[in-house]
């Protein structure tokens, strides 16, 4: 049997064969670049505030229509005791500022210029009883939460997270939240905790100042490791404050710089 040569076309790959590897090779580098473009932008659409676009409230629509949602939220909250809400000249840059604020627009740090507060810090409500500052910041939740912003908190009072001491012996939940993380880091949330400071009875000989000292250190640290926010209503001036929860060495009171804090005067409103 005679043997047969290669043909010319066996040996050599023809320019059609040439042109489609290299189209598909192309395909294949856009593909991964497609893929990689897609995997940094989900990053930044699931990551903090930073990386969110505020909206323009400069545009009177924009303000006015996020202005009738928060006086909404409000009323739905009021409506349960048969009231409305008031705006007046002890509220009213408060409300202007939260709302600018959770919507991280610079238009916020208008408000209050002289101040010089941040759209990085976190927010305490200071203030007498009964002039709403609890009220305020259930309002805001409200509103967050009708926004579906990844800033929505969770609401608890100082009361609360005793109790749940009490029956715990730790506060993890408002910390940490390791319980049910396999994460060395946990799933901390975002949290507003109320009436900071108020006077109750002693749990298992522990003092209150020092349970609420350990809640204001661990949130420190999740507010600078893990951008979680950390929101508080106080009856306690700035000078009680460090009075309350000093410890001789400034470390506490210290980690105050991570709130911007926020006069609500005026009569009671209760």
């Amino acid at each position: 049997m005679e043997s047969q040569l290669p043909s010319s076309q066996d040996s050599v790959p023809t320019q059609a064969g040439s042109d489609e590897a290299a189209r598909l090779k192309q395909e294949e580098a856009e593909r991964r670049t497609r893929e990689h473009v897609e995997m940094v932008m989900r990053a930044i659409r699931n990551t903090c505030i930073y990386c969110l676009e505020p909206q323009d409230f400069t545009n009177e629509e924009i303000y006015r229509a996020h202005s009738q949602l928060v006086i909404a939220c409000a009323n739905e909250i009021l409506s349960h005791h048969g009231r409305k809400f008031v705006l007046d000249d002890n509220n009213r840059k408060v409300v202007k500022f939260l709302m600018l604020y959770f919507n991280n627009s610079p238009l916020a740090l208008d408000v209050f210029p002289n101040e010089h507060y941040s759209l990085d810090k976190n927010i305490m409500l200071v203030g007498p009883v009964g002039t709403g500052k609890t009220l305020l910041m259930d309002i805001m939740k409200l509103y967050l939460s009708r926004l579906h912003s990844p800033l929505e908190y969770r609401v608890f009072s100082q009361t609360q997270m005793l109790n749940y001491f009490k029956q715990h012996n730790n506060i993890d939940f408002f910390t940490f939240n390791t319980a049910d993380s396999k994460a060395f880091e946990g799933k901390p949330f975002h949290v507003c905790l109320n009436d900071i400071g108020l006077k109750t009875q002693k749990f298992y000989g522990n003092d209150t100042e020092r349970i609420i000292e350990e809640f204001l250190f661990a949130r420190y640290e999740i507010w600078e490791q893990q951008y979680k926010r950390t929101h508080i209503t106080t009856n306690l001036e700035t000078s009680d404050i460090a009075e309350l929860f000093g410890d001789g060495h400034n470390r506490l009171f210290d980690r105050f710089k991570m709130f911007n804090v926020i006069p609500l005067l005026g009569e009671s409103r209760r």
